[in-house]
């Protein structure tokens, strides 16, 4: 399946927000590259960068995980990790979406894979 496809398979409101979403994180390096992976859109650069979550409530909803957000500066506060080891992402919804905040994200995780001498985690699927 490809990232097309899966936003193309969503309801209206999640579409568009994850369409939104998804052309911010692309304009950001013309290097990024995207991929369904764990069933949903995931986006690398120098190695993992973030993946996109949509979440079932009642306003619509995407989560933005970033791979090394605990890495990242996070100057804001915004960043939340809810107990994940490495992960940490930001709640965004469709009637407040910041796209100048979110730019700021997505520059800071390129930065971060562009700078770091550590190799970017990398996740394995599970073997059935």
């Amino acid at each position: 399946m490809t990232v097309d496809e899966y936003i193309n398979r969503q309801t209206p409101e999640i579409h568009r927000l994850l369409a939104q979403i998804r052309r911010l994180i692309l304009d950001a390096s013309p290097k990024i590259q995207e991929k369904i992976s764990w069933g949903v859109p995931f986006y690398l650069y120098k190695g993992h960068l973030c993946y996109l979550n949509p979440l079932r409530t009642p306003v619509a909803a995407v989560d933005i995980c970033f791979l090394r957000g605990y890495e990242l500066a996070d100057e804001r506060g915004v960043l939340e990790g809810r107990g994940r080891r490495t992960v940490k992402s930001i709640i965004v919804q469709a009637d407040a979406v910041n796209e100048d905040l979110i730019r700021e994200l997505i520059q800071d995780a390129i930065l971060l894979n562009e700078t770091s001498k550590e190799k970017p985690a990398v996740f394995h699927k599970k073997r059935e």
